[in-house]
């Protein structure tokens, strides 16, 4: 069964070039047949495999997650998560806040923080999501906004 999250992140706009080390890859289609060529992105539902573009309903999940690892692109959060991300994130920006007015002790802003970073790693970890996506949003609980494209250059752009 293909997971709302799966379709949603793959048909978003994200381009990623691999780096020039990279080597040629595999992938199997629905038919059996393979496919072989550098992944150079994915976008707009389309892989990009070597100079031919292949419309990503023709592979299986699997396929999708190998090309997603491959980019180091990771899946969109679920609405659910987001909201939970956003919430998180206003109270980590609030007690900021606070400690830099001196609102707040120093030990007591630390101890709130790693209590909220803590929090979002186990919403995370209890979500049903890839490890690649959940290593991703770990680091980017802070981040404003999910949506982004990655570019060949490496850069995020929001």
């Amino acid at each position: 069964m293909r997971s709302i999250f799966t379709r949603k992140a793959l048909q978003v706009c994200i381009v990623c070039a691999l780096s020039s080390a990279a080597a040629a890859s595999s992938f199997t289609n629905h038919a059996g047949h393979v496919v072989s060529g550098r992944l150079v992105a994915i976008t707009n539902g389309v892989a990009v495999i070597g100079e031919r573009a292949y419309p990503l309903s023709v592979f299986p999940e699997s396929e999708w997650a190998r090309m997603r690892e491959l980019l180091r692109v990771p899946l969109e959060l679920p609405p659910a998560l987001e909201s939970r991300r956003l919430a998180i994130r206003e109270r980590l920006l609030r007690n900021d806040a606070l400690l830099k007015v001196g609102a707040k002790a120093p030990a007591a802003a630390a101890a709130q923080r790693a209590r909220l970073e803590s929090t979002w790693r186990h919403v995370l970890e209890s979500a049903e999501i890839d490890e690649t996506t959940r290593a991703y949003w770990i680091v980017r609980l802070e981040s404003g906004s999910s949506e982004h494209t990655l570019h060949k250059n490496g850069k995020e752009k929001r």
